[in-house]
């Protein structure tokens, strides 16, 4: 009880604001945690998309003179050049690290051939975190859906 004159906050009030506190924090640490999960995951998608886009662009314009292609590598994404991973030019190498709480399975690389830009294989390349799974598809033509 205050008394005339004082000034403060009683230890009921600081109470309740410090539980106010305590609640608001466990409800929003674990959906700032889920979000951003799902964003890393989302980001990850766009740069495999991007980098698929970009390997087609090389290899339709034969930068380097070379065909051009993307390839998993653990916990990265390599755009290169060269007409497979093994055998690369590694100088001309990009390479992305992907977050650890993301896998990618699916395809393991993709090359594009020089001039046309058509694919020498297709399929997935599949991303999985943070509870939900996105999809990167490559067909015949060269286009890249997700």
């Amino acid at each position: 009880m205050r008394r005339l004159g004082q000034k403060g906050f009683t230890l009921p009030e600081m109470l309740l604001v410090v539980a106010i506190i305590t609640v608001i924090t466990a409800i929003g640490t674990p959906l700032y945690l889920s979000l951003s999960n799902s964003n890393q995951l989302d980001a990850a998608t766009s740069l495999l998309a991007q980098d698929l886009y970009q390997a087609q662009s090389y290899s339709r314009n034969r930068a380097q003179d070379s065909q051009w292609g993307v390839a998993i590598n653990g916990q990265s994404i390599v755009l290169f050049s060269g007409a497979s991973y093994a055998t690369r030019d590694p100088n001309n190498d990009v390479v992305y690290a992907v977050p650890s709480g993301i896998a990618i399975g699916g395809l393991t690389q993709i090359v594009y051939s020089k001039l046309y830009g058509l694919p020498t294989s297709t399929g997935s390349f599949t991303l999985t975190g943070a509870g939900k799974t996105n999809t990167i598809t490559v067909n015949n033509k060269g286009m890249v859906e997700y």
